[in-house]
C-alpha cells in the first residue's frame, strides 16, 4: 500500500454534504417572550436528569449552553416587542442601525427583530447597554446587581463550552475568579451545577421581566400621557398589549392565588398607584 505524506496522520475523510438547509428548518408559533423562555428552560431541566448527566460528560455543558441561549432569545424578543409598543423606546432607538439581511428575512411585519441580531446578550455588559440604548431602561443595582453577576458567570462558562471545546479559557477563568490549576481544566457540568446555573439564569430573566413590566406600566400611566401623540381612547388596548407581552401564563398555572391575578386587577392597581 502506498501512502502520501498526509496519509500518515489520518486517512482521507469521505466526502459529505449537509444538504438542503431547509431540511433543518420548521415553522413554529411562539407564545410571548417569557412563556417561550420558561417552556424552554423547563424542558432543559426535565431532560437533564442526574442519571443522564452521569452517562455523558458533555451533556451538562450542552444543556447549560441551551439555558443561556434561551435567555438570549428572551432578551431579543422582549426588547423587540417593547420597542414596538413604547414610543419612548422608539424615540431612543430611532438612530440605531439594523441589519439589512434581517429586514429582508423577517419582512415588514417583524423587521424590529433585526435591531438585535447583531448583538450578543451573553454578557451582563451587553444587556445593560442594550436596555439603556434601546429602551431607556436602567438595570438598577438594587434589583439587578446579583442576578447580573451570576448570569455573567454562566456566560463565561458558556464561552468555554462553545469556543474552546469545553475547556475554560484563561481570560474567562480570571474574570470569574477561578483558582489556578497546573493543567487545563474542563468545564464539568454535573447535575447540581446545571440546576444552579439554570436557576441563576431564571432569576435574571424573571427579574428583567418583572422590572421592565413595572416600567412599562409607569410609562403607560404617566409618560405616554404627556406626549402629543397620546390617544386616550386607546389606553385599554395599549395596556392589554403590555400585559400580553409580559404576563407569564406558564408560571401562573402553579401560583398561589392565581385566580386573583388578572389584567383587570392589575390595571386597577396601576391606576390607583398613579392616581388615574
Amino acid at each position: 500500500m502506498n501512502f502520501s505524506v498526509e496519509d500518515y496522520v489520518n486517512a482521507a475523510p469521505s466526502s459529505s454534504s449537509i444538504g438542503s438547509i431547509d431540511a433543518f428548518l420548521e415553522e413554529v408559533q411562539f407564545p410571548n417572550p417569557i412563556d417561550s423562555y420558561v417552556e424552554h428552560s423547563r424542558s432543559l431541566l426535565s431532560y437533564g436528569t442526574a442519571a443522564r448527566l452521569s452517562e455523558n460528560e458533555h451533556l451538562g455543558g450542552l444543556l447549560l449552553l441551551g439555558s443561556v441561549s434561551a435567555a438570549e432569545a428572551y432578551f431579543r424578543s422582549i426588547l423587540s416587542v417593547t420597542l414596538e409598543a413604547c414610543p419612548i423606546c422608539r424615540h431612543v432607538a430611532a438612530e440605531k442601525q439594523i441589519n439589512l439581511g434581517g429586514v429582508l428575512w423577517h419582512g415588514h411585519a417583524e423587521f424590529r427583530r433585526s435591531a438585535f441580531e447583531h448583538l450578543s446578550f451573553s454578557s451582563k455588559a451587553e444587556l445593560v447597554k442594550a436596555a439603556r440604548g434601546y429602551l431607556n431602561f436602567e438595570l438598577r443595582d438594587s434589583s439587578f446587581k446579583g442576578p447580573l453577576e451570576q448570569f455573567d458567570i454562566a456566560c463565561h462558562l458558556r464561552h468555554g463550552i462553545v469556543h474552546n471545546g469545553g475547556v475554560l479559557p484563561g481570560r474567562n477563568a480570571v474574570q470569574i475568579g477561578a483558582k489556578s490549576y497546573g493543567n487545563p481544566v474542563r468545564i464539568a457540568v454535573n447535575f447540581a451545577l446545571l440546576q444552579r446555573t439554570i436557576e441563576a439564569v431564571d432569576t435574571l430573566v424573571l427579574t428583567f421581566n418583572r422590572e421592565l413590566f413595572g416600567e412599562m406600566c409607569k410609562r403607560w400611566a404617566v409618560d405616554w400621557r404627556q406626549r402629543g401623540d397620546w390617544d386616550a381612547s386607546k389606553e385599554e388596548k395599549l395596556f392589554k398589549k403590555i400585559w400580553d407581552s409580559f404576563f407569564c401564563k406558564e408560571l401562573n398555572k402553579t401560583r398561589t392565588g392565581r385566580s386573583k391575578i388578572t389584567r383587570n386587577r392589575c390595571v386597577a392597581e396601576v391606576r390607583n398607584m398613579y392616581n388615574l
